[in-house]
């Protein structure tokens, strides 16, 4: 089965026939359940994020005046270890310099 990897970009196709694509956004840690039942909590599934899309955000400055550090809005969908299995690889991102908008927030800031 696929293991889903952040900056992959994947293509989700629902059983109803829908599909999603985007960027691997975040990918949670695996989950130890069975320590977690003994301890009385309820069990949990390992998830990524995918970004299915992000569009600038209608004002960038704050009411104070200040300019926002984080100028889009990303459109997140979540995606459980059950349903991996769904997922096709398409490509990975190969370059941490920004190619796109999208990319702005991850990597605005980083020293290459």
């Amino acid at each position: 089965m696929y293991e889903p990897q952040v900056d992959d970009y994947v293509r989700w196709n629902h059983p109803n026939g829908t599909i999603d694509e985007g960027w691997v956004y975040f990918k949670g840690d695996p989950v130890d359940n069975e320590t977690r039942v003994k301890s009385g909590w309820n069990s949990i599934s390992q998830y990524i994020t995918i970004e299915t899309n992000v569009k600038l955000k209608p004002n960038h400055y704050y009411t104070s005046g200040k300019e926002m550090k984080h100028k889009f809005i990303h459109t997140l969908i979540l995606c459980n270890k059950q349903n991996w299995n769904e997922l096709t690889y398409i490509r990975k991102r190969e370059h941490k310099e920004i190619q796109h908008y999208s990319q702005y927030d991850d990597s605005h800031g980083i020293e290459l």
